[in-house]
């Protein structure tokens, strides 16, 4: 017996679509004039999916990718490195797509790095160095260089390894910091697994860098090990502390979150 349910509109039009679970409206009545906020996160990552393919159910997909990550902000993650349901092309168009969705986060949070010192944004230094690590499926080392008010003046990838552990080499680092004429440097290690790195060999490395930091006149402000859903610092002095002794909180700003020690 034939089945008395309606074709939906995309299936109607031709669109592939995946099946086994109900489609989510989340392109109906999208317009200019209406603010994105009211949307749920499966109409932004239908939107999103729809985009980088047009001819697969975006709102579907939203659904199995969500299901599969658990939360927006780990979807947009592994959808950056290629982790996309079945049924979007291979092209390697909507991965892209997905990593300057990434790429524009990161930039948004940047102009506070640039603007405050990092002890008083580090709320933004954390969100900036995730964002700038989820697009990568292996190990790497990124510095971001400071001026003597601590603020960001520039950054860039120092290392790169594979699904272990990338190397660190004390004089290059503290070399590329005075060639930048910085007065102050971050460390970001990061992984692309859920928990940071392994802490064991990077302690060593963290106090040598403070120890050659201290002869030159380049403090390391900050060594963050980043995974994808946790990350932690090996600086022991709390990020309050040194809001204290540098600087004031601008106004407006709560200060900087509690450091999670490795």
């Amino acid at each position: 017996m034939r089945s008395a349910a309606k074709p939906s509109p995309r299936a109607r039009n031709g669109k592939r679509t995946v099946p086994g679970l109900r489609p989510y409206p989340a392109t109906i009545g999208l317009t200019v004039d209406r603010s994105l906020e009211v949307i749920p996160n499966e109409a932004l990552l239908g939107c999103l999916l729809t985009l980088a393919d047009p001819e697969v159910d975006g709102d579907v997909l939203a659904l199995r990718l969500l299901a599969a990550h658990g939360s927006l902000e780990e979807a947009v993650a592994a959808a950056s490195v290629g982790n996309l349901p079945g049924g979007v092309a291979s092209d390697g168009h909507a991965v892209v797509r997905f990593q300057a969705v990434v790429e524009l986060a990161a930039r948004l949070v940047r102009p506070s790095l640039e603007r405050h010192p990092v002890f008083v944004a580090h709320d933004s230094l954390v969100a900036y160095s995730r964002l700038r690590a989820a697009c990568s499926t292996v190990q790497a080392l990124r510095l971001l260089f400071l001026d003597d008010r601590r603020h960001l003046i520039a950054d860039e990838i120092h290392q790169t390894g594979t699904f272990g552990d990338v190397a660190i080499y004390v004089r290059e680092i503290m070399g590329r910091a005075l060639q930048m004429e910085a007065r102050g440097l971050v460390i970001v290690h990061s992984g692309p697994d859920d928990d940071p790195p392994n802490p064991a060999g990077a302690r060593t490395s963290c106090a040598d860098i403070q120890q050659a930091g201290k002869f030159l006149g380049v403090e390391l402000v900050e060594y963050l090990l980043v995974g994808r859903r946790s990350y932690c610092t090996l600086i022991q002095e709390p990020a309050d502390a040194r809001v204290g002794r540098r600087s004031s909180p601008v106004a407006g700003d709560s200060g900087p979150s509690p450091d999670r020690k490795c």
